[in-house]
């Protein structure tokens, strides 16, 4: 039920949803997180926004407008249950968070996903790197490969311009 939420039209129920849904995870096990979060992961690969090549004909419109709508939910649906599921670990790093955390990261760009998912996955990011740098950030980091370390870093760290 909670799940359904996650795609609501209105944020605020939608926020609830995700905030729900991370103390219900917050009880389960690692091993009953898992299979969940992989079934999420490919949802939300599936799911990131794609280019739009011309305009297409008008008889396919209605049917790009509810495929595109359902894509729109997909993306919404996976990154708020993938971030739900980083937020229910704050303080440690199962294995499915470094993968969790690199298939939302795909999500912060601008081409990839509307502001709120964007804003959603900036927030879960940084929220997860303010938990987790203490005294024990090197445990942590070692959980994670290299690519899915700058695929967390490309999400929270700032870019830097220079002339």
């Amino acid at each position: 039920v909670v799940t359904s939420l996650l795609s609501h039209d209105r944020r605020e129920v939608c926020s609830s949803a995700m905030a729900a849904l991370t103390g219900v995870l917050t009880g389960l096990s690692v091993e009953e997180i898992s299979p969940m979060v992989n079934k999420y992961v490919v949802l939300a690969n599936r799911s990131k926004m794609k280019r739009k090549k011309g305009e297409k004909n008008t008889e396919s419109s209605a049917a790009s407008e509810e495929k595109e709508l359902k894509r729109a939910q997909n993306q919404q649906t996976s990154v708020f249950f993938l971030c739900a599921s980083v937020m229910a670990q704050p303080y440690n790093t199962p294995p499915y968070v470094p993968v969790a955390l690199s298939a939302i990261s795909k999500h912060s760009f601008e081409k990839s996903a509307p502001l709120s998912v964007r804003d959603t996955v900036k927030r879960c990011c940084g929220e997860y790197k303010r938990t987790h740098m203490s005294d024990n950030w090197e445990e942590h980091k070692n959980a994670f490969s290299e690519e899915q370390m700058e695929a967390l870093e490309d999400v929270v760290s700032t870019p830097h311009y220079y002339a």
